[in-house]
């Protein structure tokens, strides 16, 4: 089971980095929805859990931005999708709803927020979770008193401090897989996007881990030494903003449980 997994390694690691563990089995939420071993893959239990999600009806200010937040566990590790009255919202964010990668042998907790500039008079927005071939979704309807349905090409200039709208809380799979760890960030200027490893260290592009211009951190071959927290920190003249993510590597060979 995970939760036996995470427990053997408390008992490896030091007391700060045991606490982690401890506080990041909490956020997946392990007992409620985990019941089977990460390995052999074919046998992961897939489960989806939407955690967050907007109100059902909003107030929109004109004038001002919204924030519409979904949160979700799942495994395979979920991505986010947004729809404003059932058609997709790339036009208007396409930073948050872009797919990520995920392996099947993975399990994660993901957030994505949609900012929401100009509603019109009333906008259905829906965020669809998605978890290989599970979906799960949420909708809220936004009343505003602004006429404008669409972002003019200088609105989207605005100074802006920079937002990471899209990331994972906790992230868990199997060592030696391929694994992209999710910074998606909005802000103009376009913010500097910087990722320290698990020892407070700057990622520096290698064989192993490379920065995308999309913001994520790509990890090739996944070592048990990775296990801690990933740091993801945008800035521009504007302000700064930074996420971690819990990163937990499985051993392929813990098959009892």
């Amino acid at each position: 089971m995970y939760k036996v997994l995470l427990f053997a390694a408390v008992a490896l690691l030091c007391d700060s980095r045991a606490s982690n563990i401890n506080r990041h089995m909490k956020i997946l939420d392990m007992d409620n929805h985990i019941e089977s071993n990460l390995v052999p893959r074919q046998q992961t239990k897939r489960f989806i859990t939407l955690t967050k999600r907007p109100a059902a009806k909003l107030s929109h200010t004109a004038g001002t931005t919204l924030e519409l937040t979904c949160e979700a566990i799942a495994a395979p590790a979920p991505s986010v999708h947004w729809f404003r009255n059932d058609a997709p919202v790339t036009e208007y964010d396409k930073e948050s709803n872009e797919i990520i990668d995920t392996n099947a042998s993975s399990l994660g907790r993901v957030s994505s927020t949609l900012l929401v500039s100009r509603a019109g008079p009333r906008a259905k927005y829906t965020c669809l979770v998605v978890s290989g071939p599970s979906t799960v979704r949420a909708s809220t309807v936004v009343y505003s008193d602004d006429g404008s349905t669409e972002l003019s090409e200088r609105s989207k200039l605005v100074p802006l401090a920079p937002r990471i709208l899209v990331s994972y809380k906790v992230f868990v799979d199997i060592i030696g897989t391929n694994v992209a760890l999710p910074c998606r960030v909005r802000g103009h200027p376009r913010p500097n996007v910087v990722w320290r490893d698990n020892n407070g260290k700057v990622v520096k592009n290698d064989q192993r881990m490379k920065v995308l211009r999309s913001g994520e951190l790509v990890i090739a071959g996944l070592l048990w030494e990775d296990m801690g927290e990933f740091s993801c920190h945008a800035s521009n003249i504007f302000g700064s903003a930074e996420i971690k993510t819990f990163v937990y590597p499985a051993r392929p060979d813990d098959k009892d449980g």
